[in-house]
C-alpha cells in the first residue's frame, strides 16, 4: 500500500474563478462544446456498443499505431517516471503495478504528461507478453462498453429510479423558457443546481430555497453549459461506493467544512479558529464569492454571530482538500447498503464504477434514511480510498489489475 501521500494541496490562480475552484476551464469553450457535443454522447455510446467486433479492433489498433507513430516522430514518448503520473488515481495503480513486476509507461507529448499509460503483461502459464494502452485505470477492453452514458446525472437517474434505486428527484429546465417557478413548486426544498454532465463540483450550487435563488444558480451554472439538471438536496454526507466486476470495493465519507456557533463569534472569526487549528494534512477553508454565496442560502453572512451550536456548511466541496474530512469505512457501512450498490453497478453493466451518494448516516440501517445516489463515474477516482484522514485504505488498484487474469 502507500506509504507516502504525495503534495495535493490545491492551487487556485489569482482571479480565478471560484464556481470552478481547483478545477478551472474555459467558460465560453466548455459551453459550447457542450451544446454541441452533449447531445450526440449517449448516441455515440449506443452506437459504439452495437458496433461489430471488427470495427472495435481496428480503432484500436488505429490507436497504438498513432502512439507507435508519434513516438517514432519523436513528438512523443513514453516515459517510466512513476513520479510524473498526471493523476493520483494513475499513481495508485502504477505503485500496484511495480510491486506485481508490471512495466508500465506514461504518454509524455510534446513534453506534458498525459494521463494515457502503457503496460506489458504476462499471461499464461507460457508468460506469453501483451501490450496493453489505456486512459488511467486499467480495465479490459472487453469490460469497458457502456450501453448509455452512465456519466449523464438525468439518464443515470431516470434508469436506477426505473429499477427502484434510490436516487433524487430531478427536472430538467428547458433552455429557452425554462419555466424555473413551475419546477420549484413540483421538487421539495432544498434544490440544487449543477451541470447534467461534468465532474469536481464545477458551477454546482446547493442549498436553494426561494426562486430567486434558484434563478441566479441557474445563470451561474449555465456559465459553463447549457445542459444542467435541477434536483431535490438530500441532506448528508457525499459518499463514494467503488465497485470492481460488481462487487463492492471501498466505501469512502467526505464532510464538508463547517463551523459550529457559539453565540459571540462571527462566522469569520470562527473559519480563522478552524484553520488554525487544522490537522496538517487538511487544506484551509476557501474564501471567496462561492463561500459568501453558500452562506448566503443559508441565511448567513461572514460577519453574521452564528448562534450557539448552530451549525453551517461552509461548501458544497467535500473531503480535506477544501477544510473537511474524510473516512474510508467499507467496515463500518450498513450491510443493507451491500446489496443496493450492487444492483446500481449491475444495471449500467461496468467493470469498475464510482457511485456518488448522498447519505446522512451510512452506519444505519439503508431503509430507515432519505439517501440516494446522485451521479455514476465511469473512471472513478480510486485514490480517494487510499488517503482518506481515517480508516484503513483498500487496495482496489489491485483488484483492477486482477480483472486481467
Amino acid at each position: 500500500m502507500i506509504t507516502k501521500e504525495p503534495d495535493t494541496g490545491p492551487k487556485i490562480a489569482p482571479g480565478a474563478c471560484a464556481y470552478c475552484a481547483d478545477a478551472p476551464l474555459n467558460h465560453t469553450l466548455s459551453y459550447w462544446s457542450s451544446f454541441l457535443v452533449e447531445p450526440l454522447d449517449d448516441h455515440m455510446i449506443r452506437t459504439s456498443y452495437r458496433a461489430p467486433k471488427f470495427l472495435k479492433r481496428l480503432v484500436d489498433f488505429f490507436v497504438a499505431g498513432t502512439f507507435g507513430t508519434l513516438t517514432a516522430l519523436s513528438l512523443a514518448k513514453f516515459s517510466g517516471e512513476l513520479e510524473r503520473a498526471k493523476t493520483f488515481r494513475s499513481r495508485v495503480i502504477w505503485e500496484e503495478a511495480k510491486r506485481r513486476g508490471i512495466k508500465m509507461e506514461q504518454l509524455i507529448l510534446f513534453g506534458k504528461p498525459l494521463d494515457h499509460y502503457r503496460a506489458l503483461l504476462r499471461q499464461g502459464s507460457a508468460g506469453q507478453a501483451k501490450r496493453i494502452y489505456f486512459e488511467s485505470l486499467p480495465v479490459p477492453e472487453e469490460m469497458q462498453e457502456m450501453q448509455r452514458n452512465w456519466d449523464d446525472k438525468f439518464l443515470l437517474k431516470r434508469e436506477f429510479l426505473k429499477h427502484n434505486i434510490p436516487a433524487p428527484r430531478y427536472a430538467l429546465p428547458k433552455l429557452w423558457r425554462p419555466n424555473l417557478k413551475k419546477i420549484f413548486s413540483e421538487l421539495e426544498k432544498p434544490l440544487i443546481v449543477k451541470p447534467k454532465l461534468g465532474s469536481r463540483g464545477r458551477h454546482t450550487l446547493i442549498n436553494i430555497r426561494t426562486l430567486k435563488d434558484l434563478e441566479r444558480a441557474v445563470e451561474i451554472t449555465r456559465e459553463i453549459t447549457p445542459n444542467l439538471i435541477i434536483e431535490e438536496q438530500i441532506l448528508g454526507d457525499v459518499c463514494r461506493a467503488t465497485l470492481v466486476r460488481g462487487r463492492l470495493a471501498g466505501f469512502y465519507r467526505g464532510r464538508a467544512p463547517d463551523v459550529v456557533g457559539d453565540g459571540i463569534h462571527t462566522i469569520a472569526e470562527l473559519i480563522t479558529a478552524k484553520d488554525a487549528s487544522r490537522p496538517e494534512r487538511v487544506e484551509k477553508v476557501r474564501r471567496g464569492a462561492e463561500l459568501e454565496s453558500h452562506l448566503l442560502m443559508q441565511g448567513y453572512e461572514l460577519g453574521d454571530v452564528l448562534p450557539d451550536r448552530e451549525r453551517v456548511t461552509l461548501s458544497h466541496r467535500i473531503g480535506r482538500l477544501f477544510g473537511g474530512s474524510t473516512r474510508e469505512m467499507i467496515e463500518e457501512l450498513h450491510p443493507s447498503f451491500v446489496p443496493i450498490f450492487e444492483k446500481a453497478a449491475k444495471v449500467t453493466g461496468l467493470a469498475v464504477v464510482g457511485f456518488d451518494a448522498i447519505i446522512p448516516d451510512p452506519t444505519a440501517p439503508a431503509e430507515s434514511e432519505r439517501w440516494g445516489i446522485i451521479e455514476a463515474n465511469t473512471l472513478p477516482f480510486i485514490d480517494l480510498h487510499y488517503y482518506a484522514l481515517e480508516g484503513k485504505p483498500k487496495n482496489i488498484a489491485g483488484m483492477i489489475w486482477d480483472l486481467w487474469k
